[in-house]
């Protein structure tokens, strides 16, 4: 039985900042304030349309507005959600695995049975996404608006798994708005008829994930933004890698094929572990990214992870330099979610 995780949104007003800081002063913990004032937010459920193995883009980084390579954007408002995987005591979780999916600007989804993607989804739109937490819990996605279809209001879904845990904790959060469209008609479905949002009983609970967007200072096509901070309610347990060694590597240049280049990235891998390459573990921007990989110099990259079947060493090889010169070799322990259904 899965141990349900649970999520937090902080509220900072000017009352609650100054108690705050008196709090302190009189030498209290500040970590454990907050903690006793977080408001946790229920399990929710996944929903039928979680990307299947076959859909997640190659390209599975933090930046849904582009896909792969494409110079094109998606269509819609573009969104920035940011914040901080926390534990129960205010804690950033590092290595934190956050996924992000949700529908165009149609209302239409990713997920498809019978093709790699669903062919009226937007042809731009990454649809899927997502982010590792570094030291300091933090995660960042660009996105876009997503759109209405029947039966929701608008709504993100978010699964986090936290180190420790083998399956991820699942949630939506839900966009604070007047249902009125740009004709001033109502929308048929909204916050007062979906049946997901309305089964969140606790009403601070329920409050936590409906956030509020703002427009992003200086943007002048429109884009928004909003903080949502996630925290969980099960204790991290960070595993150590077998050998005892880092999987921070720097890769070693090679040729590729037609006069490319590659980057060979070599480390001991063990069986039914699961491997996968992030760029730029400083987490600048949104250049913190998933970066698709090959088995050898001479393919171009065709997969995002790897799970080896027996223990010896690995080679695998990426096209894109590494901004700071050196990757992250993510691992998860055999039985670990791993980005698929």
């Amino acid at each position: 039985m899965r141990t349900a995780g649970r999520t937090v949104h902080i509220p900072v007003d000017r009352r609650r900042f100054f108690k705050s800081m008196a709090l302190t002063s009189a030498g209290f913990s500040l970590p454990g304030y907050l903690a006793e004032a977080l408001v946790l937010t229920p399990q929710q459920e996944q929903g039928p349309y979680y990307p299947l193995e076959a859909n997640i883009p190659l390209d599975k980084d933090n930046d849904l507005v582009y896909l792969n390579d494409s110079l094109t954007p998606a269509s819609g408002i573009i969104t920035y959600i940011n914040g901080k995987v926390l534990d129960t005591n205010g804690n950033p979780i590092r290595g934190a695995l956050v996924e992000l999916w949700h529908a165009d600007a149609n209302g239409y989804y990713l997920y498809s049975s019978a093709h790699p993607r669903n062919p009226h989804l937007d042809p731009n739109f990454a649809g899927f996404g997502q982010f590792l937490t570094g030291s300091d819990g933090r995660y960042k996605f660009r996105t876009i608006k997503p759109g209405l279809y029947p039966g929701r209001t608008r709504h993100f879904h978010f699964g986090i798994t936290i180190p420790g845990q083998l399956t991820r904790f699942t949630t939506q959060t839900y966009w604070s708005e007047e249902p009125i469209g740009p004709d001033g008609e109502y929308w048929s479905w909204n916050s007062g008829n979906d049946t997901v949002e309305n089964a969140i009983t606790d009403q601070q609970q329920r409050a936590s994930v409906i956030l509020d967007y703002t427009p992003v200072a200086g943007s002048i096509i429109g884009e928004v933004e909003t903080n949502w901070d996630i925290v969980m309610g099960l204790t991290p347990m960070y595993p150590t890698y077998p050998d005892g060694g880092s999987l921070v590597i720097t890769g070693t240049p090679v040729p590729g094929p037609t006069n490319s280049l590659r980057f060979k990235l070599s480390f001991p891998a063990y069986a039914n572990y699961t491997y996968e390459v992030w760029g730029n573990p400083t987490l600048a921007a949104l250049s913190w990214s998933a970066m698709p990989f090959a088995l050898s110099a001479s393919e171009a990259p065709n997969t995002n992870k790897f799970t080896a079947s027996s223990n010896g060493p690995l080679d695998i090889y990426v096209t894109e330099k590494a901004v700071k010169g050196f990757y992250y070799v993510s691992f998860r322990v055999p039985g670990s979610n791993t980005g698929s259904p």
